[in-house]
């Protein structure tokens, strides 16, 4: 384990290609990105997943830079189940 300058650490883990989710619906996938589930409270709908709904205050927040989007991009290939090709959505 190395210790980034920048804070958090990382790890080379030989054999290792990939790591993957387990147990996470997509429903609940935004709560756990800290930044986003601060915001939770915002969002129109109590059921916004952040990809097109109306007044979805994630997609609001990547837009004026409270969310970092390589964030949002992450949460999109996680809820998609796709790790190399995220898909982008316009907000």
């Amino acid at each position: 384990m190395f210790e980034l300058a920048f804070g958090g650490f990382i790890i080379d883990t030989p054999g290792i290609k990939g790591l993957g989710i387990v147990d996470i619906e997509k429903e609940e996938l935004s709560h756990y990105f800290l930044e986003m589930r601060a915001l939770l409270p915002e969002c129109k709908f109590h059921n916004c997943q952040h990809l097109k709904e109306p007044s979805c205050a994630i997609t609001k927040a990547v837009k004026t830079g409270r969310v970092e989007e390589f964030r949002y991009k992450n949460y999109l290939s996680m809820y998609h189940g796709d790790d190399e090709n995220y898909r982008t959505v316009d907000y």
